[in-house]
């Protein structure tokens, strides 16, 4: 896989659906897509990512009951880092079913620091509120999250981009990203399996969305943190509450 260059971008607004393909459906969409989307220059390139949370895991928990406003902090990587590669800190959003994020690229160890609380040279709106989200609630490193990207953008519109995630793993206790490639990390879907995300700017291309009815492709609910939440992280937490509480009223 080649060496990734690091994204550009700051500030997005946009729509995301999200939808679950086969790999045969997957093989096939792509090539019809062929006339209308250009694959954008990376390549297949693997996204690392850390997502920041409360030690009773308030920000996944709210976000899972489906509110209408909901936001997350996370660390992401292009590839793996070192001390002195460039990451994203980044805090997403989602209002009334438009996301919006807000990214400040930072060097590795800077943004470690960062994270910690500690004052760094770098200044800005977006790290203010960063900061100020931080100091609401103490937020921990809780799931790291890697997967393997292919991304295309529009021929006529290069802001609408689908990108499709595959092997998406995780790990519950490793985070540090200059190790991420080689961590062990458990698989959250098959082979077979690919997260398709549309992310638009505007409107929805009338051909794209015919496409998609006529390959029986439907909007799905999935999303890599929530879904880990739900099948893994909860069973596991509300077991060892109710652990604790029995051994609370049993002394």
């Amino acid at each position: 896989m080649a060496k990734v260059k690091v994204k550009s971008g700051q500030i997005f607004e946009r729509k995301e659906k999200k939808y679950l393909l086969t790999r045969d459906k997957f093989d096939c969409l792509v090539e019809r897509l062929q006339p209308y989307m250009s694959f954008d220059d990376y390549g297949l390139h693997t996204i690392h990512t850390i997502y920041y949370d409360t030690s009773d895991f308030d920000v996944i928990r709210h976000s899972v009951s489906k509110p209408k406003f909901k936001e997350k902090l996370r660390l992401r990587s292009y590839g793996q880092p070192t001390n002195d590669s460039q990451v994203f800190i980044e805090l997403k959003k989602k209002v009334a079913g438009i996301t919006y994020k807000r990214r400040e690229k930072l060097i590795y160890g800077q943004a470690q620091a960062f994270l910690k609380g500690r004052q760094i040279d770098k200044k800005s709106q977006i790290l203010n509120e960063i900061d100020y989200y931080q100091k609401q609630e103490p937020l921990q490193p809780k799931v790291l999250i890697s997967y393997d990207r292919l991304a295309m953008f529009g021929k006529n519109d290069p802001d609408f981009r689908i990108t499709f995630d595959q092997n998406i793993r995780y790990s519950l206790t490793e985070f540090d990203l200059t190790q991420a490639d080689s961590i062990t990390q458990e698989l959250l879907t098959d082979a077979n399996t690919i997260l398709m995300e549309i992310k638009i700017s505007e409107c929805f291309p009338l051909e794209i969305s015919r496409l998609l009815s006529e390959l029986d492709i439907y909007q799905g609910k999935f999303t890599k943190y929530g879904n880990i939440y739900k099948e893994i992280i909860a069973p596991i937490y509300y077991q060892e509450k109710e652990k604790n509480y029995a051994f609370k009223y049993s002394i």
